[in-house]
């Protein structure tokens, strides 16, 4: 059995911005030199989520506005955002963002595993993964884990 993991390092160019990384996937399939088993993509970031779905504009639209209606990001009180009330996981330079807590757990979206088929991800049609920025944009960490034969 061959095991491969890897990381790759990317940034949404603004909050509730969306990024096609189907490509990094596939590179790391490739990569890994699997041609059948299954990769797993995690994201070890608690404000943003993976994704699949398909890459059109209005359904990702859709996803962003009902998502916020959902969560609104204004205009509520989040515990979390309550610094007089809230005492773990501190930073010093920690910032209101509760609501990209809240949209994350509700979608518990850190992982997928994906079948590899013949070398590719054995996605549907129009299936891609997607990462879903719901706070600042930084630095976000993916990692992939392909193992088969």
């Amino acid at each position: 059995m061959k095991s491969m993991t890897n990381t790759v390092t990317i940034s949404a160019p603004e909050r509730y911005a969306f990024l096609d990384i189907t490509d990094d996937l596939r590179r790391a399939i490739k990569d890994s030199g699997v041609t059948d088993g299954a990769a797993i993509a995690f994201c070890a970031h608690t404000t943003c989520a993976l994704l699949i779905n398909e890459w059109e504009d209005g359904a990702m639209a859709d996803f962003r506005r009902h998502l916020t209606d959902l969560v609104p990001h204004d205009g509520v009180y989040y515990q979390h955002d309550d610094f007089d009330v809230r005492t773990q996981n501190m930073h010093p330079d920690e910032r209101e963002n509760g609501h990209a807590h809240v949209k994350s757990m509700l979608l518990s979206a850190t992982s997928h595993a994906i079948p590899v088929v013949g070398g590719e991800p054995g996605f549907g049609t129009w299936q891609r993964l997607i990462f879903f920025e719901m706070d600042e944009p930084k630095d976000r960490t993916i990692t992939f884990h392909v193992f088969g034969a």
